[in-house]
């Protein structure tokens, strides 16, 4: 027999060596191969249940619909964060712009008041004295007056009235022809009421100064009497009249 020729005897076996190799290598499954297999058989399932009973609005979305839902709903609750602080920022501007308007706004108003009131145009009440000046012989001289009113301003006097005028910085006091004491073109009828607004305590020993304003109304026969009170009103006004010749520097 030639070299390399083969015998239906070694090609039979030759076929049961490749049979026996082939199930040797052949997996053969162990009780708990099976067992690891169902269980990940029925997680399969049960991940899948739990898919189907997602919202019904997303079914059919695609993964990139999804994704843009997604960035769109992040951007929206980015843009209501920046309105709500845009919001916050402005409320805050219109509550500190009220408080300085309104701060503002009083101060002026008290400021008008001041002023009005220093120029007369408006009524005024407050602590101060009423001074009775009589004068039985019709002997006291507007300088007298005069020196009475100019004590009780050195003293803080803040606002004055005679009987039924307003003094203010203007007010001037003469005698008439038929010797009555004129204010501003009011004449006056003794006894004279002065009222004045400011502290009492500096404005009544003012007036007792001796050679002052009482020793003056003594002096022209008259008698100066004086009562603080606790609230002086002063109702008297002025009409301020238009300036000639000044006007405001713009």
């Amino acid at each position: 027999m030639r070299e390399g020729t083969r015998t239906p005897e070694s090609r039979t076996e030759q076929r049961l060596v490749w049979r026996r190799l082939r199930e040797t290598l052949r997996p053969r499954p162990t009780g708990t191969q099976l067992i690891v297999g169902v269980l990940c058989l029925l997680l399969g399932l049960s991940i899948a249940a739990q898919v189907r009973q997602t919202d019904d609005s997303l079914e059919g979305a695609s993964q990139q619909e999804l994704v843009r839902l997604l960035d769109e709903s992040g951007r929206h609750a980015a843009d209501l964060e920046v309105t709500n602080s845009e919001l916050d920022r402005t409320l805050e501007t219109l509550r500190s712009g009220q408080a300085d308007d309104a701060a503002a706004r009083d101060a002026a108003q008290q400021r008008l008041e001041t002023l009005e009131i220093v120029a007369g145009t408006i009524p005024a009440h407050g602590r101060g004295i009423v001074v009775s000046v009589a004068d039985p012989t019709g002997g006291v001289r507007s300088s007298t007056l005069l020196g009475v009113l100019q004590e009780l301003r050195n003293a803080g006097a803040e606002v004055v009235q005679i009987d039924d005028v307003r003094v203010v910085a203007s007010s001037s006091i003469t005698t008439a022809a038929d010797g009555r004491l004129v204010v501003d073109g009011s004449v006056l009828a003794a006894p004279y009421t002065i009222r004045a607004v400011g502290d009492p305590e500096v404005m009544e020993p003012a007036l007792r100064i001796p050679g002052g304003a009482a020793d003056s109304v003594t002096g022209d026969g008259g008698t100066l009497a004086v009562a603080i009170e606790p609230d002086v009103q002063i109702d008297a006004t002025v009409q301020l009249s238009e300036p000639e010749y000044s006007r405001v520097v713009k």
